[in-house]
Protein backbone atom coordinates (compact mmCIF):
# COMPACT_ATOMS: atom_id res chain seq x y z
CA UNK A 1 0.00 0.00 0.00
CA UNK A 2 1.42 3.37 -1.01
CA UNK A 3 1.62 6.44 1.18
CA UNK A 4 -0.83 9.25 0.71
CA UNK A 5 0.24 12.56 2.17
CA UNK A 6 -1.84 15.62 2.87
CA UNK A 7 -1.14 18.25 0.23
CA UNK A 8 0.54 21.43 1.44
CA UNK A 9 -1.52 24.53 2.01
CA UNK A 10 -2.26 26.59 -1.10
CA UNK A 11 -2.86 29.78 0.90
CA UNK A 12 -0.50 32.38 2.32
CA UNK A 13 0.90 32.06 5.80
CA UNK A 14 -1.64 33.77 8.05
CA UNK A 15 -0.89 36.63 10.41
CA UNK A 16 -3.92 37.39 12.59
CA UNK A 17 -4.70 40.18 15.05
CA UNK A 18 -8.05 40.33 16.88
CA UNK A 19 -9.51 37.80 14.43
CA UNK A 20 -8.50 39.87 11.39
CA UNK A 21 -6.01 38.78 8.71
CA UNK A 22 -3.20 41.34 8.57
CA UNK A 23 -1.23 40.12 5.56
CA UNK A 24 -2.74 42.64 3.13
CA UNK A 25 -3.28 45.46 5.64
CA UNK A 26 0.38 45.37 6.71
CA UNK A 27 1.58 44.58 3.17
CA UNK A 28 3.57 41.56 4.32
CA UNK A 29 5.54 40.47 1.25
CA UNK A 30 6.19 36.95 0.11
CA UNK A 31 9.93 36.32 0.35
CA UNK A 32 12.29 35.50 -2.48
CA UNK A 33 14.02 32.21 -1.72
CA UNK A 34 17.76 32.09 -2.37
CA UNK A 35 19.36 28.87 -3.59
CA UNK A 36 23.12 28.55 -3.31
CA UNK A 37 24.77 28.54 -6.73
CA UNK A 38 26.68 25.36 -5.78
CA UNK A 39 23.48 23.43 -4.95
CA UNK A 40 23.34 20.67 -7.57
CA UNK A 41 19.93 19.13 -6.87
CA UNK A 42 17.84 21.97 -5.43
CA UNK A 43 14.53 21.39 -3.75
CA UNK A 44 11.38 22.62 -5.50
CA UNK A 45 10.70 25.53 -3.18
CA UNK A 46 9.18 28.27 -5.33
CA UNK A 47 7.91 25.83 -7.96
CA UNK A 48 5.94 23.82 -5.39
CA UNK A 49 5.06 26.69 -3.06
CA UNK A 50 4.27 29.92 -4.95
CA UNK A 51 1.81 30.74 -2.16
CA UNK A 52 4.75 31.12 0.26
CA UNK A 53 7.41 32.64 -2.06
CA UNK A 54 7.32 35.37 -4.69
CA UNK A 55 10.30 33.98 -6.57
CA UNK A 56 13.58 32.13 -6.47
CA UNK A 57 17.11 33.28 -7.23
CA UNK A 58 20.51 31.64 -7.41
CA UNK A 59 23.11 33.28 -5.17
CA UNK A 60 26.47 32.47 -3.65
CA UNK A 61 25.65 31.95 0.01
CA UNK A 62 28.36 32.07 2.69
CA UNK A 63 26.83 29.10 4.45
CA UNK A 64 23.97 26.71 3.82
CA UNK A 65 22.08 25.88 0.66
CA UNK A 66 19.01 28.09 1.14
CA UNK A 67 18.12 31.46 2.60
CA UNK A 68 15.76 34.33 1.86
CA UNK A 69 16.59 37.63 0.19
CA UNK A 70 17.45 40.18 2.88
CA UNK A 71 18.17 37.48 5.46
CA UNK A 72 21.36 36.06 3.95
CA UNK A 73 23.42 37.11 6.98
CA UNK A 74 21.01 35.87 9.64
CA UNK A 75 19.43 32.66 8.26
CA UNK A 76 20.78 29.58 6.52
CA UNK A 77 19.34 26.15 5.83
CA UNK A 78 21.71 23.34 4.90
CA UNK A 79 20.22 20.41 2.94
CA UNK A 80 21.63 16.90 3.07
CA UNK A 81 20.39 13.90 1.14
CA UNK A 82 20.50 10.67 3.12
CA UNK A 83 23.71 9.60 1.35
CA UNK A 84 25.28 13.02 1.90
CA UNK A 85 24.35 13.05 5.59
CA UNK A 86 26.01 9.65 6.02
CA UNK A 87 29.10 10.64 4.03
CA UNK A 88 29.44 13.98 5.80
CA UNK A 89 29.23 12.33 9.22
CA UNK A 90 31.88 9.71 8.44
CA UNK A 91 34.10 10.22 5.36
CA UNK A 92 33.96 14.05 5.17
CA UNK A 93 33.67 14.56 8.91
CA UNK A 94 36.32 17.29 9.40
CA UNK A 95 34.95 19.42 6.54
CA UNK A 96 31.39 18.90 7.80
CA UNK A 97 32.31 20.01 11.33
CA UNK A 98 34.02 23.14 9.95
CA UNK A 99 30.92 23.98 7.88
CA UNK A 100 28.74 23.47 10.98
CA UNK A 101 30.93 25.91 12.93
CA UNK A 102 30.25 28.53 10.22
CA UNK A 103 26.53 27.69 10.14
CA UNK A 104 26.33 28.08 13.94
CA UNK A 105 27.10 31.80 13.58
CA UNK A 106 23.66 32.46 12.06
CA UNK A 107 20.71 33.53 14.21
CA UNK A 108 18.44 31.00 12.50
CA UNK A 109 19.96 27.84 11.09
CA UNK A 110 19.15 24.19 10.58
CA UNK A 111 20.28 21.10 8.73
CA UNK A 112 17.49 19.44 6.79
CA UNK A 113 18.03 15.71 6.28
CA UNK A 114 16.17 14.21 3.32
CA UNK A 115 15.29 11.11 5.32
CA UNK A 116 13.27 10.25 8.40
CA UNK A 117 14.99 9.35 11.66
CA UNK A 118 13.58 5.85 11.17
CA UNK A 119 15.39 5.59 7.82
CA UNK A 120 18.61 7.01 9.27
CA UNK A 121 18.50 4.29 11.96
CA UNK A 122 17.81 1.47 9.46
CA UNK A 123 20.89 -0.63 8.52
CA UNK A 124 22.15 1.03 5.35
CA UNK A 125 22.63 -2.20 3.39
CA UNK A 126 18.82 -2.30 3.12
CA UNK A 127 18.94 0.68 0.74
CA UNK A 128 20.05 -0.30 -2.76
CA UNK A 129 21.49 3.13 -3.55
CA UNK A 130 23.66 3.33 -0.43
CA UNK A 131 27.10 1.72 -0.51
CA UNK A 132 28.64 2.35 2.88
CA UNK A 133 30.04 0.53 5.88
CA UNK A 134 28.85 3.35 8.15
CA UNK A 135 26.82 2.38 11.18
CA UNK A 136 23.52 4.20 11.75
CA UNK A 137 24.40 4.83 15.41
CA UNK A 138 27.64 6.58 14.41
CA UNK A 139 25.85 8.77 11.87
CA UNK A 140 22.90 9.69 14.11
CA UNK A 141 25.23 10.18 17.09
CA UNK A 142 27.31 12.63 15.04
CA UNK A 143 24.19 14.56 14.02
CA UNK A 144 23.05 14.66 17.67
CA UNK A 145 26.48 15.95 18.71
CA UNK A 146 26.36 18.67 16.02
CA UNK A 147 22.99 19.79 17.33
CA UNK A 148 24.16 19.76 20.95
CA UNK A 149 27.54 21.45 20.36
CA UNK A 150 26.56 24.07 17.78
CA UNK A 151 22.86 24.58 18.53
CA UNK A 152 21.93 23.68 14.97
CA UNK A 153 18.55 21.92 14.79
CA UNK A 154 18.57 18.70 12.76
CA UNK A 155 15.32 18.50 10.78
CA UNK A 156 14.58 14.95 9.66
CA UNK A 157 12.17 15.14 6.76
CA UNK A 158 11.65 12.60 3.99
CA UNK A 159 13.29 10.90 1.04
CA UNK A 160 10.19 12.03 -0.86
CA UNK A 161 11.48 15.23 -2.51
CA UNK A 162 8.08 16.94 -2.43
CA UNK A 163 7.81 16.41 1.33
CA UNK A 164 11.40 17.55 1.90
CA UNK A 165 10.68 20.64 -0.22
CA UNK A 166 7.55 21.38 1.78
CA UNK A 167 9.43 21.09 5.08
CA UNK A 168 12.16 23.46 3.84
CA UNK A 169 9.64 25.93 2.37
CA UNK A 170 7.58 26.00 5.55
CA UNK A 171 10.69 26.51 7.71
CA UNK A 172 12.04 29.33 5.53
CA UNK A 173 8.72 31.14 5.10
CA UNK A 174 7.86 31.05 8.80
CA UNK A 175 11.28 32.36 9.82
CA UNK A 176 10.94 35.11 7.21
CA UNK A 177 7.49 36.13 8.48
CA UNK A 178 8.59 36.31 12.13
CA UNK A 179 11.66 38.30 11.06
CA UNK A 180 9.54 40.66 8.93
CA UNK A 181 7.16 41.26 11.84
CA UNK A 182 10.11 42.02 14.11
CA UNK A 183 11.75 44.33 11.54
CA UNK A 184 8.51 46.26 11.04
CA UNK A 185 7.68 46.94 14.70
CA UNK A 186 5.16 44.16 15.24
CA UNK A 187 5.21 41.40 17.84
CA UNK A 188 6.86 38.16 16.77
CA UNK A 189 3.47 36.48 16.75
CA UNK A 190 1.61 34.93 13.85
CA UNK A 191 -1.79 34.52 15.53
CA UNK A 192 -2.42 36.65 18.61
CA UNK A 193 -5.19 34.43 20.02
CA UNK A 194 -2.68 31.72 20.91
CA UNK A 195 0.55 33.75 20.96
CA UNK A 196 2.33 31.58 18.40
Amino acid sequence: MGHFFTAPSKTRLRVMRDGQAMTRAWKIPKPIVLVDSREQTPLYLFENHPNWFSGEQRATLKSGDYSVSGMENVMALERKSMADAIGSSIASRERFIRSCARLAEYRWKAILIEASYEEMKTPYFRFDELVTEAHPNAVCGTLDAIEAKFGIPILYSSRNRDLASEKAASWLSKHFTYWWLEQNGHDRVLIDSDGL
